[in-house]
């Protein structure tokens, strides 16, 4: 019996077949592979996200021409996970000390952390967010440094230069991603917020991945931190175990914590 093909290499191989016969079923794929149906519809749904496929019941298509999966708002992604996003948040400021300076990206599970940050002394927070800016209006004990750019609405965040960026030493930067995938690492559905991110990156001493377990296997257009780069994921219960040791295989710390209730 043949050995079961890598996350990368099946996924490619599902894109052969379906370029082969327009369809493909689950159940096929899954006896084929090898694998479970739910990790076969795991790449499914990773591959519809990355604009390869349509998903059907039982299956998948080739993808038709449409409009592109829209971005959901802020607020609206500000109630999606919540109890998860809460406790990743609080295992993200245990590894923030007192006098650092941190990175926080426009993401809501970044924004989960000011309540915790407040508490803390002294702190200076460099964010392309304008929410999490204004959360900070309250505690003049937090120094906070903004980019220049232009205001995407979606995520209320400045993006568009990085160059702007304030020339500041950051001990550790916490950033969300829209898809966490083996084969192409984390996401994010805008280019110019990815670009941002990853300047703020190249000034932080350590990266910290926040995902709460509904962005593994999915993939966004735009790769912020390629599989290899990443060094740091803390994520919720749920997140697929053999994905989880993958990433770990690479040379990731993966810290799964349980949710808040």
């Amino acid at each position: 019996m043949s050995e079961p093909l890598f996350v990368e290499e099946r996924r490619r191989a599902i894109l052969e077949r379906l370029n082969q016969r327009g369809r493909v079923a689950v159940k096929e794929l899954s006896d084929e592979m090898q694998v479970s149906a739910v990790t076969i519809r795991q790449d499914l749904r990773a591959l519809e996200q990355a604009g390869r496929l349509e998903r059907t019941y039982g299956g998948a298509v080739i993808r038709t021409v449409g409009a592109p999966v829209q971005e959901l708002s802020f607020n609206v992604r500000l109630i999606k996970s919540r109890h998860q996003k809460e406790a990743i948040a609080l295992a993200a400021v245990a590894l923030v000390q007192e006098g650092y300076s941190i990175a926080l990206d426009s993401s809501t599970t970044s924004y989960a952390m000011v309540p915790y940050l407040k508490r803390l002394e002294k702190l200076t927070v460099v964010t392309n967010s304008l929410i999490v800016a204004q959360a900070f209006l309250d505690s003049p004990h937090i120094q906070v440094l903004l980019p220049g750019g232009r205001v995407r609405r979606d995520s209320i965040s400045l993006v568009g230069e990085p160059d702007t960026l304030p020339k500041i030493n950051l001990n550790i930067g916490f950033f969300g991603a829209r898809g966490l995938d083996l084969a192409v690492g984390a996401t994010e559905v805008d280019g110019d917020e990815a670009i941002l991110k990853q300047a703020t990156m190249a000034r932080c001493l350590k990266t910290i991945l926040l995902v709460d377990a509904s962005k593994w296997g999915q993939v966004a257009p735009y790769t912020m931190l390629p599989p290899q780069e990443i060094s740091t994921v803390i994520t919720s219960s749920g997140a697929p175990g053999d994905m989880v040791s993958a990433l770990e295989m690479l040379g990731a710390k993966v810290t799964v914590v349980p949710d808040e209730t």
